[in-house]
């Protein structure tokens, strides 16, 4: 096995209680964390063909978890893992989707010698998976089940490793010593009662909070996977490691390390607030969740939200605000950038359908405490416990929504936004790579990386200088300036705009990079690409000191797109196509666009290149699905269904998936 990786992923089944070994070569081709995921996935639930793919909860649902090669080697922000699987969350059926998390568990499976986890079948008892090393058990998590998150650690932490003081203490495993503290990965009460809500936590609060995977776990029984390690990842060339980290770290956001503050590891950037477990997360990830009071109260809904498992995404309360010109009246000039359960019920209250005694009846929850603590404990309770209205709100809201009969009436009014077909809202505006990403691709695309470059230009430089050097690193679509036009009205929309072939190439750019660098080796989306300095020769450079291989980079973007075509045809065996593919009605209406928070979007009309915050941006139906046909030529998907070719499949040495994908009638034509 090459450098980078451990050499073997855990097989974990929990019908039978039976743990295997597979061998991480057969799987080396994609690279990592998601890549490997996805194409496990593939062998394991899709290319079998034995369930339709349609309930997250059956048995037959694998969930792989899986680190990346970078990870564990000294490489900044590149210690992240990937979850993927059948998702409860998405609407209105369930989808391939993928949740990534950062923190210390990665570098814990790797230093355990596991390259990844796979978790397949249900348990008859609710357990844990605990992992030293080589050994591994499958334990009663009887005593665990109704436990929160943090006590879940703490009693796992005690019963692997007795009363060590982690950090000054040695502890014992076998023949080695660590003062690590074994790391866990769990879920609280919400994952429990299966919520489609539901998050996966480690450490004092870092989450894989989209796919709603943590209600995978609690259908499976599953507690938590805690892992501890002793060893190390073979690295060929150790001094490279350095030359290269230092050099990041002094430009960029690789210069932004703030020396006291927590990371994840092996980052430096030093991004989350407070340090020790029961610090709780206090960055984005739960932004919104309770604004305008103290910074005490704020933190105690923060960290209750973590302790009992809650996605922070889907349970956004108050997002960023602004006026929208021609915005529908229900926004009454409040439209969110992003928008998840707080926003809804919000909506709904105001209009005098939620409450108490109401059409909709809030009870159990307080609604007088709208903007308290009070009220937000009150909520993770009744969905914890499925009781009164938490019962429907832990289906999420489009299923609650659909329960009382408001699905269609709410979609066209944009109460509930969502910005495509099953995903919770994040930024999707005026940054249009963000909203066709979700429709084509698995997961939140919670993704920067053009966000920055497109927006105001560099000091000293035109906007066209700027795009000019911009599109010198968009490997393999260079030279392109289009790529970057966010012009999206009249003819220049469809020319060079956001309808064009020039802007499918930056989505499947952002889509390609991501699937390689971002979800298979592990980087954070919010450390790399920093493409206004070191990218993408940094991350080359991390690549080949670790791994030791030749590859170019347009080599691995290749690796990143041949991981979106396997993850296409996950998808098309469960019945995605070019049908399914479109937005929540509000993205084709005035009040669609968000916040340009990083100095807005370059627009091309009338022959010049501008700066625009794009307030008023929205879509267009036919543009959206021209687009369609100018993303799946790029991918070499056909135009009917938007499904991999077998000419294509066959370029990736992916011959028994389109054998599989025809058998099932699945397979694109190739007329």
């Amino acid at each position: 096995m090459g450098n980078g990786y451990a050499g073997k992923i855990l097989r974990v089944n929990l019908t039978t209680g039976t743990t295997g070994v597979m061998d991480t070569a057969k799987y080396e081709e994609f690279g990592g964390g998601y890549g490997m995921g996805t194409a496990i996935f593939w062998d394991l639930a899709a290319a079998p063909g034995e369930w339709d793919m349609k309930d997250p909860y059956d048995p037959r649902n694998v969930l792989p978890i899986m680190a990346g090669p970078l990870g564990a080697t000294g490489v900044p922000g590149a210690g992240r893992t990937s979850v993927c699987g059948m998702s409860p969350e998405t609407f209105p059926t369930s989808e391939f989707w993928r949740g990534n998390f950062g923190g210390h568990f990665g570098g814990a499976l790797k230093q355990a010698g596991w390259d990844g986890v796979v978790v397949e079948g249900k348990a008859a008892e609710p357990v844990w998976i605990n992992i030293v090393n080589d050994q591994v058990k499958i334990e009663s998590a009887k005593e665990l089940w109704g436990l929160d998150t943090w006590a879940t650690q703490n009693r796992i932490i005690s019963m692997v490793c007795g009363r060590t003081r982690f950090g000054d203490e040695w502890h014992q495993i076998e023949n080695s010593y660590t003062t690590a503290r074994p790391q866990v990965l769990c879920i609280g009460p919400i994952g429990e009662t299966k919520s489609r809500l539901a998050a996966l936590i480690t450490g004092s609060g870092i989450s894989a909070r989209i796919g709603g995977f943590g209600a995978v776990f609690g259908a499976k029984n599953l507690k938590a996977v805690s892992v501890a390690g002793t060893g190390n990842v073979p690295v060929a060339d150790p001094k490279a490691v350095m030359e290269a980290r230092l050099q990041h770290m002094s430009s960029g956001r690789g210069a932004s390390a703030q020396p006291g503050a927590a990371s994840c590891c092996p980052c430096l950037r030093g991004d989350r607030r407070r340090s020790n477990f029961y610090g709780g997360e206090t960055m984005c990830a739960c932004q919104g969740w309770l604004s305008g009071v103290s910074q005490t109260a704020a933190d105690q809904a923060t960290e209750a939200l973590i302790k009992y498992g809650l996605s922070s995404w889907s349970a956004h309360f108050h997002a960023f605000r602004i006026d929208i010109p021609g915005a529908p009246e229900i926004f009454k000039g409040r439209v969110p950038t992003d928008s998840g359960l707080g926003w809804y019920l919000e909506t709904l209250h105001e209009q005098g359908i939620l409450g108490p005694g109401k059409q909709i009846d809030s009870a159990p929850l307080p609604m007088e405490k709208w903007g308290d603590l009070g009220f937000r404990l009150a909520l993770l309770e009744a969905i914890a416990t499925r009781s009164g209205i938490g019962d429907a709100l832990a289906e999420g809201c489009c299923r609650a929504a659909e329960k009382w009969g408001r699905l269609e009436i709410d979609k066209e009014s944009g109460a509930l936004r969502l910005p495509a077909w099953g995903a919770t809202s994040h930024w999707t505006m005026p940054w249009v790579e963000w909203a066709y990403a979700y429709i084509f691709g698995a997961g939140d695309p919670t993704w920067h990386g053009f966000m920055a470059p497109v927006g105001t230009p560099e000091a000293g430089k035109t906007i066209e200088q700027s795009l000019e050097e911009l599109s010198g690193k968009t490997i393999p679509y260079t030279g392109d300036i289009f790529m970057f036009n966010y012009a999206w009205k009249g003819e220049e929309a469809w020319k060079t705009g956001i309808y064009s072939p020039h802007k499918a190439k930056q989505v499947a750019w952002s889509r390609q990079y991501t699937g390689f660098w971002n979800e298979s080796m592990g980087f954070c989306e919010m450390l790399l690409p920093e493409l206004r300095s070191v990218s993408p020769d940094i991350e080359l450079a991390y690549y080949k000191a670790v791994t030791g291989k030749k590859d170019s980079f347009a080599d691995t973007m290749r690796t990143g797109q041949k991981i979106c075509t396997l993850e296409r045809a996950i998808r098309a065996m469960h019945g995605r196509s070019r049908r399914t593919e479109d937005f929540f009605p509000y993205m084709y209406k005035p009040g669609a666009s968000g916040m340009a928070i990083y100095g807005g979007v370059s627009i091309y009309e009338d022959g010049k290149w501008r700066n625009d915050n794009a307030p008023d941006m929205y879509l267009d139906r036919k543009g959206v699905d021209d687009l369609k046909s100018h993303y799946y030529a790029l991918e070499g998907w056909d135009n009917e269904h938007g499904w991999p070719t077998r000419k294509t499949l066959d370029g990736y040495g992916l011959k028994g998936v389109a054998d599989t994908l025809n058998a099932k009638g699945r397979l694109g034509n190739t007329d």
